[in-house]
């Protein structure tokens, strides 16, 4: 789907910080959590550096996310964010029908013991302690 296509369609999820789900990928269940608009998007970022995510094998996604047809979808930042002069305009655009998210695979390179589901509360849990909140997801 081409990001105006995906403008026409396209809602802001109702989620908010920290709310954690999980989508079915090529290999197995990847788990996601919403992250404040402070948090950076790359999980190679040092900012992440202080979290445990052994328990989850590692994080692997760092993007967005909307909500298409009742769906949860990722917005692709090199496919719909691209960096033509019309898209960057139609990029901002679409960002605000967008959560962000950091995420990961449960069985990427290695299968993990927790489920996509306690992965992804486990994780929140990590970066909620990262942004000083409480520990329960």
């Amino acid at each position: 789907m081409k990001l105006d296509e995906i403008l026409k369609v396209a809602k802001k999820p109702k989620l908010k910080e920290f709310d954690c789900f999980t989508k079915l990928g090529p290999f197995s269940l990847n788990g996601y959590v919403v992250i404040p608009d402070d948090f950076p998007l790359d999980y190679y970022d040092e900012f992440y550096r202080s979290i445990d995510d052994e328990p989850i094998g590692g994080m692997t996604f760092g993007g967005y996310f909307t909500l298409i047809n009742g769906n949860l979808e990722i917005v692709y930042r090199g496919v719909h964010l691209g960096t033509t002069e019309e898209n960057e305009k139609n990029a901002e655009k679409i960002k605000d029908l967008c959560v962000r998210c950091i995420g990961f695979d449960d069985s990427h390179a290695w299968p993990i013991d927790l489920t996509g589901t306690d992965g992804a509360k486990y994780l929140a849990n990590e970066l909620k302690k990262l942004a000083g909140k409480s520990n329960e997801a």
